[in-house]
């Protein structure tokens, strides 16, 4: 079956990026987001009664299998706070712990005073994608164009506007490398990195170009492919390496990630 069979269900995913982040500035990582309160103390309370009932289960059959139980349940509660920066008593007070150097899920945000537990209910989840215009860089901080052809090209160019499926907007104002963390050998194209917990974004998976207003996908040999929605339309799979227009109100799906494609003439949010 292919991938995109089920793209329409599976475009959102909840969860930790692989992404490296070491070249974004702190307050870009961090904007926005809200440190927890006392739902911390909350969360930790849910994961200790989880471990406490699985004991008190395994205890009515043997002590062993309570605290092998017990030991378990510990275990996983650890490795999806490592994964995913979430637990059970986590996601049902909405909060999330990350590291806070590199707002990500990690073994290091577990360490006391390196972990950062956000509030998804009042802030931003740190794993989103942050647009680059909400958040003020000093002028002195402002990434340059990599060569004169670009600075052309975005002088020339108003750009596309394109809405992630959990709603953050980017503008495309040159070619740009799409991926889970995506790499430009030659230092030429803007890079736009999008978090996917389930991995079906590869590193560099597509390039998205202008031609006037319209937007142009290549898919970059992906593993899980890519597909274009016209409005009104269902998904047709990308032929990898081969560029197909994405033009206003089209849907872009990167494995089961989607963006959508901002329509100027319409003002509410694309759906």
């Amino acid at each position: 079956m292919h991938a995109f069979s089920s793209v329409a269900e599976q475009h959102r995913d909840d969860g930790t990026s692989v992404a490296d982040r070491s070249a974004v500035p702190h307050a870009i990582l961090l904007h926005d987001v809200r440190p927890a309160g006392a739902r911390r103390a909350a969360a930790t309370a849910v994961d200790l009664l989880v471990a406490a009932a699985a004991f008190g289960l395994g205890f009515l059959l043997h002590p062993v299998v309570g605290g092998v139980l017990a030991a378990v349940v510990a275990l996983l509660v650890v490795a999806d706070r490592v994964r995913t920066g979430r637990s059970l008593g986590l996601r049902l007070t909405r909060l999330r712990t990350v590291d806070r150097a590199s707002a990500m899920p990690s073994a290091r945000a577990l360490v006391p005073g390196r972990g950062l537990t956000a509030d998804l209910a009042r802030g931003r989840d740190p794993l989103l994608v942050v647009p680059a215009s909400s958040v003020p860089v000093p002028a002195e901080q402002a990434p340059a164009p990599a060569d004169p052809w670009m600075a052309q090209e975005t002088a020339r160019t108003p750009g596309v506007v394109v809405v992630t499926d959990e709603g953050a907007t980017v503008t495309v104002l040159g070619t740009t490398i799409v991926g889970r963390s995506p790499v430009d050998p030659t230092g030429t194209h803007y890079l736009l990195g999008i978090p996917d917990i389930g991995r079906s974004i590869s590193r560099s998976h597509a390039v998205l170009e202008l031609d006037g207003p319209l937007l142009w996908v290549t898919d970059l040999g992906s593993a899980n492919g890519s597909a274009v929605a016209l409005p009104g339309q269902q998904f047709s799979p990308l032929t990898p390496h081969v560029r197909t227009p994405a033009p206003a109100g089209s849907r872009i799906a990167l494995g089961t990630r989607t963006l959508h494609v901002a329509d100027p003439t319409r003002p509410e949010a694309p759906q």
